[in-house]
């Protein structure tokens, strides 16, 4: 496969991750306040790329799923979904508009909900095998 091939499939990961991003703004901005929705929103989908990059990690370590797909997903779909830019203009509006302890809390959540995400996904694939995967 081309390096041309290569970007046009992790560009088209991008979309649908980035797509489904918008989409959650736009629905958390029907259901939660300004400037709580956007920041809630990147938690949302911070959380849930990061769920779905330890799924596919243990999913391909265990070659369940091609590595073929990995760019796709990971690089892709999930760099397409998540962000950091998003969390820290979120962060700067709590800031900004005086909540800075709910921005502190939203700081500390997106970190810890995240590397529990990808932990949690791994863990369902592999258990404790995990370990020996990463010592090879």
């Amino acid at each position: 496969m081309t390096n041309g091939i290569k970007l046009l499939i992790v560009g088209l990961g991008c979309f649908f991750g980035g797509a489904l991003r918008y989409a959650s703004e736009l629905i958390a901005g029907q259901w939660i306040n300004v400037p709580f929705a956007d920041p809630f929103a990147v938690l949302v989908v911070n959380t849930l790329g990061c769920f779905i990059i330890g799924l596919f990690t243990a999913w391909v370590l265990k070659k369940l799923v091609s590595p073929k797909w990995n760019k796709f997903v990971t690089t892709g779909f999930c760099g397409g979904l998540t962000t950091f830019s998003s969390f820290a203009q979120g962060i700067t509006a709590l800031f900004m508009a005086g909540h800075v302890w709910v921005g502190i809390i939203y700081i500390f959540a997106n970190m810890l909900l995240g590397l529990c995400a990808v932990y949690f996904g791994i863990y369902l694939v592999m258990g404790k095998e995990y370990g020996k995967y990463l010592l090879k």
